[in-house]
Parts: structure tokens; sequence; C-alpha cells
């Protein structure tokens, strides 16, 4: 029956398709673009030429200047986006739930405090403090790490992910506490309250099964977000740094191209191959999973039916 649904609309059969090929593509990099050095997600360089080079035999997507390869960076990249994407969402939804179950069941003085802090959060924009956490721890571990590069980008990235997981969780608590608000006075509810059950086990077993409306429509198109965002931090500077070399990162790789979209007086479009893929691996990547979201929520939703 919800495979009929899911497949009745073309938009969510469309991007879980995408999902799947970024998916696939994520776990072959091994096999697609087999890793050079000690860290796969540094991408390899064929020469130092500081002017890119077309696509050719040995680089499909050509490469950037330093001659960085285009389809190496973009395979591993992948991987990167995934990572990163379900991470963060994972860990906003994990603090959410547990905020929204508590505050909603427990009512009174613990929901009127965790919903204070839920609007304390919402007052701070998410760019702004993820700056500020990412400028000022940044800071002390390129210090503290500065001799090793692949150590640092791993730390550096961590800042970024914790950041964006505490500064986004609340959503996910209010859509939880909402449905926690109109479940707990249900006979089930109080027929689990009557045997002696406690409360962390009403919450857990019973009350966060039937209270996950709207949940994972706003997870799977937070992870499309999150890598959007994340590519924007590292687009302007404030993500990991590898110390001259380039991560396999599609926001650094955008960051490097930008120098290149003008291409020549000759040929506006000489060095599409620098920016073009990699700006649509983020496009599709965000595509898909706002689509899957979309779709959840036209099958999920009883309003919409």
């Amino acid at each position: 029956m919800i495979a009929k649904k899911l497949l009745a609309r073309p938009s969510l059969t469309l991007g879980v398709t995408i999902v799947l090929i970024y998916v696939i593509v994520a776990l072959a990099a091994p096999l697609i673009a087999p890793p050079e050095g000690d860290s796969p997600y540094i991408i390899p360089k064929d020469g130092f030429s500081p002017t890119p080079r077309p696509p050719s035999d040995n680089h499909p997507l050509g490469t950037l200047q330093s001659q960085y390869d285009v389809f190496y960076g973009l395979i591993w990249g992948t991987r990167a986006a995934l990572r990163i994407g379900l991470s963060i969402t994972f860990g906003r939804v994990l603090i959410g739930v547990l905020l929204g179950l508590a505050s909603g069941y427990y009512g009174g003085l613990v929901d009127a405090t965790l919903m204070r802090l839920t609007d304390a959060f919402l007052a701070f924009p998410v760019m702004a403090a993820a700056m500020v956490m990412l400028v000022v721890f940044g800071r002390i571990l390129e210090t503290t790490y500065s001799g090793g590069q692949v150590l640092m980008t791993d730390r550096v990235e961590r800042v970024l992910i914790i950041a964006l997981m505490v500064f986004g969780w609340m959503p996910y608590a209010r859509v939880i506490r909402g449905n926690v608000l109109r479940q707990r006075e249900e006979e089930y509810i109080q027929a689990a309250r009557s045997t002696g059950v406690r409360g962390p086990r009403v919450m857990l077993r019973h009350l966060l099964p039937n209270a996950t409306q709207g949940l994972f429509v706003l997870a799977a198109s937070d992870v499309g977000a999150m890598v959007v965002l994340v590519a924007a931090f590292n687009y302007l500077g404030f993500g990991a740094s590898t110390q001259g070399d380039l991560a396999a990162d599609w926001g650094q790789m955008l960051s490097v191209s930008r120098n290149w979209i003008i291409g020549s007086p000759a040929n506006a479009f000489q060095y599409w191959y620098t920016y073009l893929p990699v700006s649509g691996a983020v496009v599709l990547f965000s595509l898909g999973w706002n689509l899957v979201g979309d779709g959840l929520r036209d099958v999920l939703d009883p309003r919409l039916r």
C-alpha cells in the first residue's frame, strides 16, 4: 500500500532515485576514484600549472588550478557531503526529539523552561552563531594542531558539525512537543500509566512511535539544506583548512574555481569544467532531498490526502 503511494508520486520517485545515485557513488568512491596519498579526502594534483586544463582521458572532468582533479573531488566530495549532512541532521533530530518529548510529556515548569530555552536558541541566527564558533574554536585548533593538516581538517569539520547541531534542533523539538501534547491524553497512554510504567519508558516506547508526524519530512529536507550551508561556509573560507592542499569538498572546490568563472575575453565559458560539475552536484543533491521531503509530506500528512 505504501509502495503504491510512493510510486504514484513522480516527484518522490525522482527524489529517491537522485538520493540513491548519490549513495551508490559515495559507497563506490574507492572503486570509481581510487584514493591516493595519506587521506582519500585530499584531491591529488597532476602538476603545478596555475591554469586549469580541460577534460581529457586522464581527467574526465578536467583539472582546477594547480591541477587538482575535478572528477576525484566530485566523487569523494559526495561521500563527504552525505557524511556531513546525515551527521548534522541526526544530531539535530536526537536533541530535538529528547527535549520535545520531555517538554510535551511533563508539561508545567519543565515545558515552560524547555520552550523558553528553545526560543532563546531561535533568537540566534544559525550562520552567525556557527561562524563565531568556527572563528573561536577554529583558531584554537589551528594553533594547537598546526603540524597535522589531516587531523586539523577533521577537528575543524567537527566544530562546524557541532555548531550546526547545537543551533538547529529547535524545529524538531517543537514538532515533537506538539505531537506529544496531542497524544499524551490518549487512552493507551493512560493505560500504560495505570500499570505503573515510568515516564521515560512511556515516552520512548509508547509516545515516540506515535508522535513522529512531520519529523521525517523535516529531516529529509534538512539533509540537503545542511550540505548547501556547509558548502557555503567552506566557499567563504570558514571551513576546514588543509594547509596548501585542496580537500574533496564541494565548497572549497567552488571557492577555487570562482577565479575562472568569467573565462577569457575570447570565450566566456572556456573554464566551465571548473565550476559547472560541482555546482550541478550541489544543486542536484539539495533537489533530491527536498523532493523526498515534499513527497513524504504528501504521503504521510492526512490533511493532504
